[in-house]
């Protein structure tokens, strides 16, 4: 092979150079392609809420999200996603295969394939970054989904950048030491790039061992090692073609930027006026009442709250249970949470007010225009997913003065203890006639001599805002002690002026009552579905609502609320 230094070798790399950009263009086409028709089904379903329920294109629509609203396998959420991640999987490939050797015929294939891979490395770099934004992205409005949801693409995109950045290091390592030119791995320039190489197989590491047990830690070390990859791959090729992978990761790195800059803003006009006071509750939980919720907030949207009385180096997202006050319940479900607690057992009525910043909102629901009121709604909550479900509620009702309307609440809960730290947001929900309420605990406590297969939740509205109750996310049911269990175990037959709801020890058929209140749908209304909760039961949830979508009936919508930290 030519030697490094002649002009004909040059020049065939820079046009492998040229036709590899290409490729990465065609990448990102595709995604974008992708993308549109994404955008263009979402937006044409809102429209479709007005034109004939049995209509073909109608039709189609719901046999294909019947479909694809199904659980998928594991770590998947639905088929919808298994099918976008085989997409873009088959986009990469393809133009992975297209030309290998374009630009480079008679050079050695894996310098050929080290060069592909480094710059759809590049390509799925800009993906990533597009899909971990908060603010500056156009994916929200385009998709009708938050950051949240789009998080396991998110994580997806960086495997796969991974993966390649793997390859691309492998392929020019061989390269180079089997043609004997081992001392150009120790450049400067190369040490920078297995810098950064060995950087990105740590994000990736950190987010398989340490993002769903040690949060905290996978956070600062995301960031930091992120940053370290965007300048190590800068000092890499800052001469290439025109300074073109400077200005690739600089353009990323600088959205990127600009979404920390807004959000931090965002934190300091959320921190101006505002206090929190928080009550420790018996189950272990939380209530954290704000003085002011983000603007724009509407109940069933979450947050990200700091607390620097607690500690002053994290923020979590919780979910706005209730607006009136704004007031979130934080489940015992990590270090943080239980931290929280700890910090307002130690003060009982000496928590508050504390210094605040909240930063939101996200996660709104995109609902079509026509069912901004649906004909019925159903709310599945498990354990302290109930949050999102009750503030929801809280929401549609609010919006809606069709009294044609029913809505179905079910929360199951591991004990009667959770029940209880939202028993006046229930009676809420309790005081409108729309409303059927169901509770379930499905770990039944120990038996008392009067106890029956059900108990009532007494209910009773709030006269002051320090009464109010609500939840909060961290999606994991509350881990209480059979002592605090039975304290908390109320079993009153009675009720006041309000009512009683009953509850039963039981798990419930939660798949039956989601058909039968969506079979109790008027054929051209529409019935949606939301969910939160633990996996075994949104997976029922999914399942069953997908099965009701039919060509005939009810239109039938689906969402479930997971954080996708």
């Amino acid at each position: 092979m030519a030697p490094p230094n002649d002009a004909a070798f040059k020049a065939k790399l820079l046009l492998r150079t040229h036709y590899n950009q290409l490729r990465m263009l065609y990448l990102l086409a595709s995604m974008l392609g992708l993308l549109l028709v994404f955008s263009a089904g979402h937006f044409l379903r809102r429209r479709r809420c007005s034109s004939s329920p049995h209509s073909l294109p109608v039709r189609i629509s719901r046999c294909f999200r019947s479909f694809s609203l199904r659980s998928g396998c594991r770590g998947v959420p639905t088929v919808g996603h298994g099918l976008i991640i085989i997409l873009y999987g088959l986009a990469n490939l393809v133009v992975f295969l297209i030309g290998l050797d374009d630009g480079g015929k008679g050079m050695a294939t894996v310098s050929n394939v080290g060069s592909r891979t480094a710059w759809l490395a590049l390509g799925n770099l800009v993906i990533v970054i597009l899909l971990a934004l908060k603010i500056t992205t156009p994916l929200v409005l385009l998709t009708g989904r938050s950051y949240d949801r789009l998080n396991l693409l998110h994580r997806v995109a960086g495997s796969t950048t991974v993966a390649l950045v793997i390859i691309h290091a492998s392929c020019y390592a061989d390269y180079f030491v089997s043609q004997g030119r081992s001392d150009h791995l120790v450049r400067p320039s190369d040490i920078c790039g297995i810098v950064a190489g060995l950087a990105m197989v740590g994000l990736a590491a950190g987010g398989f061992l340490l993002r769903r047990r040690f949060y905290d830690a996978f956070y600062y070390l995301h960031v930091a090692l992120w940053l370290l990859v965007v300048v190590m791959t800068a000092l890499h090729q800052p001469d290439l073609d025109k300074h073109a992978v400077v200005a690739l990761v600089g353009s990323v790195a600088g959205l990127w930027a600009l979404d920390r800059l807004l959000r931090f803003l965002r934190f300091a006009m959320g921190a101006v006026g505002n206090s929190a006071t928080l009550t420790s509750l018996p189950d272990g939980s939380t209530r954290v009442v704000l003085a002011k919720p983000p603007p724009g907030a509407v109940s069933g949207t979450h947050c990200f709250l700091w607390l620097p009385a607690v500690r002053s180096y994290e923020v979590h997202p919780f979910t706005l249970a209730a607006l009136d006050p704004p007031e979130l319940v934080v489940g015992p479900a990590g270090g943080y949470t239980r931290a929280l607690h700890a910090y307002a057992d130690a003060r009982p009525g000496r928590s508050g007010p504390l210094s605040v910043a909240v930063e939101g909102p996200y996660g709104a629901v995109s609902l079509p225009p026509a069912s901004s009121s649906p004909s019925s709604a159903i709310f599945v909550a498990g354990g302290s997913g109930i949050t999102y479900t009750l503030g929801t509620a809280l929401d549609l009702l609010r919006r809606s003065s069709d009294g044609k309307q029913r809505l179905l609440f079910i929360w199951v809960a591991k004990t009667p203890a959770t029940l209880d730290n939202l028993r006046h947001r229930l009676a809420f929900l309790c005081q409108d006639a729309r409303v059927t309420i169901r509770l379930y605990v499905s770990k039944k406590p120990r038996p008392l001599p009067t106890s029956t297969s059900h108990e009532f939740l007494a209910l009773s509205p709030p006269a002051t805002h320090e009464a109010y109750p609500s939840s909060d996310p961290e999606k994991a049911s509350a881990k209480t002690s059979d002592q605090v269990h039975e304290v908390l175990a109320t079993r009153s037959r009675s009720t006041d002026v309000v009512g009683g709801i009953p509850i039963t020890f039981r798990r419930p058929d939660v798949a039956a009552l989601i058909r039968d209140a969506i079979q109790d749908t008027p054929s051209d209304g529409r019935a949606v579905v939301f969910g939160c909760g633990p996996e075994p039961l949104m997976t029922v949830v999914r399942n069953t609502t997908a099965a009701c979508i039919q060509g005939h009936g009810p239109d039938v919508g689906l969402h479930i609320e997971s954080f996708g930290l």
